[in-house]
Parts: structure tokens; C-alpha cells; sequence
């Protein structure tokens, strides 16, 4: 199955001669302007390109640029999370020196009045 394939494609795209009128034309044409540029066949005319390099280098600046300030943007609320856990964390520290001098107070208030209660100890 595959070789009747192959074979049909080979006899339908086997090389044809030109016939002689198609030559004598494209001969008259080449002869006729010499200077004729062939076309370009790519995706856009030549005076397009350099308008169309400076707007992909442009568009790719600003997406290196968008992810650059996205970067920055994103260590800032890393650091501000950072500092604003350190107060919470000196704040809480505070307090419990704060209630550990209470404690203190009151631990070293009760035993100086037991011992005031019973002067042979």
C-alpha cells in the first residue's frame, strides 16, 4: 500500500520541461527589466523589518522591565513582613518581661512577708 502510494506521488510530481512559450515570456520579462528585484517572500516587505525589530527589542525591554519591578516589588513585601513580624516579636517580648516582673514582685513580696511573720527562720 505504502509503494502505490509513493509511486502515485512520484508520476504526479515527476519533472515537467517548461513549454516554450512559458520560456519565451520569462525570457521577454528578464529582458525587459533587468533591474527587477524578485520579491521578497517573507512574512513583511523590507521597509517593515527594522520598524518591526525596534518594536519586538522594545517589547521584550518591557517585559524584562515589568518582571524586574515585579522582582523588586515582591523583596519589599518580603521585607516589610520581615520588620513587622520583628515588632510583633519585640512587642511580645515585652510584655512577657513585663508579666515576668509581676511575677517577681509578687514571688518576692509574699516571701518577704513570710518571713517577717516568723522571725526564727
Amino acid at each position: 500500500m505504502n509503494q502505490d502510494i509513493e509511486s502515485g506521488m512520484r508520476s504526479a510530481l515527476r519533472p515537467v520541461a517548461p513549454s516554450d512559450e512559458f520560456s519565451r515570456k520569462l525570457l521577454a520579462r528578464v529582458a525587459a527589466d533587468p533591474q527587477a528585484r524578485p520579491k521578497s517572500y517573507g512574512l513583511m516587505p523590507r521597509s517593515a523589518r527594522p520598524l518591526a525589530w525596534w518594536l519586538a527589542t522594545s517589547l521584550a525591554a518591557c517585559l524584562v522591565l515589568a518582571v524586574g519591578i515585579e522582582r523588586h516589588l515582591e523583596q519589599q513585601r518580603l521585607q516589610q513582613s520581615g520588620l513587622e513580624a520583628r515588632r510583633e516579636v519585640l512587642q511580645a517580648l515585652r510584655v512577657t518581661s513585663q508579666k515576668l516582673n509581676l511575677a517577681f514582685e509578687a514571688v518576692k513580696s509574699q516571701s518577704t512577708s513570710l518571713a517577717d511573720e516568723k522571725p526564727g527562720l
